[in-house]
């Protein structure tokens, strides 16, 4: 016990090391990009480049509408099937300015609003506390266009909509109504609360800018994806609020032009924050996910100068990327803003004017546009290199520099330098010549400076802390290098892990499989494609094993293993079919496509099968875990009663929340089909025709949140039954015949049904695959143990990581943000709140890889539960063993008190005969005969034995007396239904301490044989002499100490098991993380750093911190005390 604890202790320090290290590295690797303190003001605008004195540009117009749709796909607005049909009208009559705008990732609203406002890239950070609703990432004191208007023009600014906007900008607003943007099932209310204030504000006198934000159609989105049927109708809605904002701003415009000359137009602002992917998500980079509408729409376009200049500089070729017009970046948004109100760009901006929306406009004043641009780009550069200048008397020595500026091996801030001192100097010759060559160089300098000066400072790295981590990495690889070494070593039994011989090739297998991921670390493509990597590998790897099935001797005795290795494969091709995932071929058709489009029939079909088959299978496992041991007659009557309450109750309970989970998605689908009750209602009643009538007799409440809450309350009492067995066990008599793998048991199909709550409905059949998978590897375990071929811990753990990993896959999750799936987050309440939605959140885009945890500690409780049995087994039998060779030597005047035991105590049970249907008397000879040989005594021997077996215990109360001590007949069913059913375990772990005891025992072995009819006439007083000498030798007293002793042990491998297990899955996310770490590390400069890498790093936290730690070692531990504590009767 002592090396026990003393292992868990290192391993606790272990983790310790490995979660310091990983604070360490993300300190460093995640931190804030430095800003530019304070905000730009207009007495700090640069002078002309002729000397004349530094004014702010005229402002264009003087009122703006900002209408902010979340989640705006450019083909939503721009497409052939889009619902906006007005905006549309205004684009093809050349009164709308239309651009394709490139959002950058993370593609979440927290981030993109930021680069909306003050033209900087976000921090990846920002994408958690998009989702946390951190107040730590207000733009209080960052510069942004929203603080410009208000100081520098003295606005009113408005606000309606996500309250997203309220809390990055504290006091900006006059007036404001706020929804909150992360409760994603509302997609009504959430928009008519902006809709409401959309007229009284336009047509109150006291406004000059007013923010919409809308965020119904994201929510559809989130829901039911892109094609949902209420994404028409809400981009129509969409389109009738811009319809509406149009008209009025239009006509207020032409009333105030009239009466007041110094008027000027109000500009109108459609645009998205991100798009969406196939599945309705965000969050990642592929192309739906980043690309936008922008679309500029005001009175002043109605001009017909103005229509043919945006006729000739805006329109692109349509291609089938969504890129639609043309094609521009999210924050080039904030200084083409700024220009049209004539207000200092923020100083940390690194978008480029759109000079497009200015056609009518002077040169000149073109030019100074792009100059303030410049001024305010070459303020951050300044900041990079202390050299570079902006000194306008550098101009006078333009010739001296020019072979500098023309050589090809100059460095980027050269290169830069020279083009800004170009520009400013064509700028000066345009100002005292007005020629149009000089004003065409300036505007060419100028605009090559700006998207180099941009592209440089967006694509630069960030400010890393290498110290921290270096430090980090220090820690984790100590940590990774540290659970290596204790697992190539030995483990706490003493063992290696390559423990045999035979299947060394699975063990190499598996080790290369490792070290092949750990290297595909290193690359983009393979982190954006992960699920390939574990399709590819569980399916070579049950190839394998069919292939090496048939070069086996154990398939001509058992075909079985071949037929689960191709079942195998069959499932993993069919699960790998289901959801399309990654980025490559995200948009390939599944049979999640063809469910929720074609087949729709089909899939509640499985839906109904699936959710029949865990409720019989629940069902099951509650009536066989409540079954009374044999007892006393009126300790058993007792016990029935209760047993029955319990049993009726706990199924009841099951039902009802079957039947719950069934209505429950039904009407979110009736929901998300938009009201399209006929649809759903007719498939299901074409399946079954009075089950919704039925359901509603049932379970009345046909409110989603309420069914929802009842379905949790319920599942959390089942729970709480089923983590106080333990105690029940010792309370009750009907609790007696409990084994170590119920609780367990009942735990995989409890969670199971959480699991189907919180999933889509087409991703429902996948736990009926998986269960289907589960009983595959678990019979496949035991056929091996059965022929003596020992798995090793090793390739248990790897196979079982592995299908976690791929589980998580295979239901629609990647390595993209955009894939973390939100639209089961809200099930069962009304509100946000940042931990139940966590938790939620968590658990339904985790739900395939928690559910193998489960299945995982069942398939190896199965193993100790064999182990338990046969021990068992061995301790009864050795009792009626000594008593036959007693009664043997009495009815035969032998003197002498020799011992015979065909099964000493812990010896191993060697079952030749592997055939189900094998009889009992054939399952005795199995077990006991040695050769074909018989003797008197082994005829006297077996005759008691199967009297006593097939004896009625009512006959004989001495007999009832001793089934209660040694329970032979359960002993009996046990070993036939564990051991010769294919169950038999073969327990390497004892070998040793079994040579003694066999060496000992081989002179006395008795040769037995099958009884004769003829001596079945002796049972009765058989029996009498059984129970006599059990009385004699008082082994009521020597058993109860032996199955306590066993008890104890079984408990104490329980703990060493569980710590084994708990060792391969740690040390395999300790090494991921470190070379995850190592990676990023090297390639902290890459490209795709933050759209690839980061959000992998991103992920593997998640992994090791949540999953591994909470999950796997808090919750499986868990789990494995209270199965250690149950009492096996024995």
């Amino acid at each position: 016990m002592f090396y026990i604890r003393k292992t868990w202790a290192i391993l606790i320090i272990l983790l310790g090391a490995q979660f310091i290290g990983l604070g360490l590295f993300s300190k460093g690797f995640f931190p804030y990009k430095k800003i530019l303190s304070g905000f730009a003001k207009v007495e700090d605008l640069p002078r002309y480049p002729n000397g004349k004195e530094a004014l702010p540009p005229e402002p264009l117009f003087d009122r703006l509408v900002f209408m902010l749709v979340d989640a705006l796909r450019s083909d939503f607005v721009f497409g052939e099937n889009s619902g906006m049909e007005f905006v549309k009208s205004l684009i093809e009559s050349h009164r709308a300015i239309p651009y394709t705008a490139h959002a950058s990732a993370p593609t979440v609203t927290l981030p993109r609003i930021k680069a909306l406002t003050t033209g900087t890239f976000p921090n990846f950070l920002d994408a958690i506390f998009n989702i946390a609703e951190s107040d730590t990432s207000s733009l209080e004191f960052q510069d942004n266009w929203l603080t410009q208007l208000k100081n520098a023009r003295n606005m009113t600014i408005s606000f309606f909509g996500d309250d997203t906007w309220i809390k990055l900008f504290p006091g900006i607003f006059k007036v404001t109504d706020g929804t909150s943007s992360l409760f994603a099932t509302d997609t009504v209310e959430v928009d008519l609360n902006v809709t409401r204030n959309v007229i009284p504000q336009l047509l109150s006198p006291e406004w000059d800018a007013l923010i919409f934000h809308y965020l119904g159609l994201d929510h559809i989105g989130h829901s039911s994806g892109p094609y949902s049927p209420l994404m028409i109708p809400k981009q129509r809605e969409m389109d009738h609020v811009v319809k509406t904002i149009y008209d009025i701003i239009v006509e207020q415009d032409e009333i105030r032009i009239k009466n007041n000359a110094n008027a000027k137009p109000t500009l109108f602002v459609l645009c998205g924050d991100h798009g969406m992917n196939e599945a309705g998500n965000h969050g990642g980079s592929s192309i739906g996910e980043t690309t936008t509408a922008f679309v500029f729409m005001s009175s002043k376009f109605n001009y017909m100068n103005y229509r043919n200049h945006i006729d000739y500089t805006d329109y692109t070729d349509h291609d089938h990327s969504l890129k639609f017009y043309k094609l521009v970046n999210q924050i080039d948004f904030v200084p083409t803003l700024s220009f049209a109100f004539g207000i200092p760009i923020p100083s940390n901006n690194l978008g480029k004017v759109m000079l497009d929306i200015f056609v009518d406009v002077d040169p000149l004043e073109r030019l100074r546009a792009l100059q303030l641009n410049a001024h305010q780009l070459s303020g951050i550069l300044l900041t990079l290199w202390n050299s570079f200048t902006r000194d306008p008397e550098k101009i006078e020595e333009i010739e001296k520099i020019e072979k500098i500026c023309f050589n090809s091996d100059k460095d980027e801030e050269t290169r830069l330098q020279c083009l800004y001192l170009f520009a400013y100097y064509f700028h000066s010759k345009a100002l005292e010549s007005f020629d149009e060559e000089s004003i065409k160089s300036a505007s060419l300098f100028y605009k090559e400076f700006i998207t180099e000066a941009s592209y440089l400072l967006s694509s630069s790295s960030s400010d890393y802390n290498i110290e921290s981590m270096c430090w980090g990495l220090l820690f984790m690889g100590f940590a990774s290098i540290s659970f290596i070494l204790i697992l190539t070593s030995k483990n706490i039994q003493g063992k290696m892990i390559f423990i045999n011989k035979e299947n060394y090739r699975l063990d190499l297998f598996v080790t290369l499989s490792i070290v092949a991921f750990c290297v595909t670390l290193f690359a983009s493509s393979f982190i954006e494609e992960e699920h390939q990597f574990w399709y590819f590998w569980m399916q070579t790897a049950w190839f394998g094993l069919l292939f090496n099935s048939f070069k086996s001797n154990n398939y001509l005795k058992d075909s079985r293993l071949t037929m689960i290795s191709l079942g195998q494969m069959i499932l993993v091709r069919l699960i790998r079919s289901w959801n399309q995932t990654g980025q490559k071929y995200a948009g390939e058709v599944d049979i999640r496509f063809y469910l929720n489009r074609s087949y729709v029939l089909l899939m509640w079909i499985l839906i109904f099968g699936s959710m029949i088959f865990f409720t019989i299978e629940t069902l099951s496992t509650i009536y066989s875990s409540l079954s009374s041991p044999n007892s006393s007659s009126n300790s058993k009557s007792k016990s029935s009663i209760i047993g029955v309450i319990y049993k009726f109750l706990a199924q009841l309970l099951v039902i009802v929340v079957a039947i719950s989970i069934i209505k429950y998605k039904i009407i979110i689908s009736i929901v998300d089909s938009g009201g399209g009750e006929l649809i759903v209602d007719n498939t299901i009643n074409r399946l079954f025709p009075e089950i919704l009538l039925w359901m509603e007799y049932i379970i009345p409440i046909s409110i989603p949140v309420s069914l929802a809450r009842i379905i949790y309350t319920i599942l959390f009492l089942l729970l709480f039954w089923i983590i106080t067995l333990p105690l029940l066990q010792k309370l009750i008599q009907a609790f007696k015949g409990l084994q170590i793998t119920t609780i367990s048991k009942l735990l995989l199909h409890l969670s199971t049904y959480l699991f189907i709550l919180l999933s889509r409905p087409h991703n429902i059949p996948l736990y009926l695959l998986y269960y289907i998978q589960y009983i595959l590897l678990s019979k496949w375990i035991k056929l091996n143990m059965k022929y003596g071929i020992s798995i090793s811990p090793l390739t248990i753990n790897y196979i079982l990581m592995c299908l976690k990993l791929m589980t998580f896959f295979s239901l629609g999750n990647s390595n993209s943000l955009a894939s973390i799936d939100i639209s089961n987050s809200y099930i069962g309440i009304n509100e946000y709140n940042v931990i139940i939605v966590g938790m939620l959140t968590f658990l339904a885009n985790w739900s395939g890889s928690i559910w193998w945890v489960l299945a995982g500690n069942l398939i190896k409780l199965e193993i100790i539960e064999l182990r338990i049995n046969k021990i068992c087994l061995e301790r009864r039998i050795q009792v009626i063993e000594n008593y036959a060779v007693e009664s043997y030597h009495k009815s035969n005047n032998i003197s002498g008190g020799s011992s015979v035991s065909g099964i000493s105590s812990g010896s191993n049970i060697n079952i030749s005969n592997g055939s189900s249907s094998i009889s009992m008397n054939n399952a005795f000879e199995e077990v006991f005969v040695e050769n074909n040989s018989t003797s008197l005594i082994g005829s006297t021997y077996s005759t008691t034995i199967f009297s006593l077996l097939y004896s009625d215990p009512k006959e004989d109360d001495n007999l009832v007396d001793m089934i209660d001590m040694v329970d032979v007949v359960d002993v009996i069913e046990d070993m036939e239904d564990k051991y010769i059913e294919d169950d038999d375990y073969n327990n390497n772990d004892n070998d040793n301490d079994n040579n003694d005891n066999n060496d000992n025992n081989n002179n006395n072995l008795i040769n037995y044989s099958k009884p004769h009819s003829s001596n079945t006439s002796n049972t009765s007083n058989s029996l009498n002499s059984l129970s006599q000498f059990l009385a004699k030798q008082q082994q009521r007293n020597l058993i109860s100490k032996d199955n306590e002793a066993i008890i104890e042990r079984e408990q104490i491998i329980n703990l060493v098991e569980f710590k084994n297990s708990i060792y391969y899955t740690i040390s395999f996310h300790s090494l991921i993380i470190f070379i995850l770490s190592v990676g990023v590390t090297i390639l902290r400069d890459h490209l795709f750093i933050w759209t690839v890498f980061s959000p992998k790093y991103l992920y593997q936290i998640i992994w090791c911190v949540l999953f591994q730690f909470l999950i796997e070692l808090i919750g499986g531990g868990i789990i494995w005390w209270i199965s250690g504590n149950v009492r096996v009767h024995l």
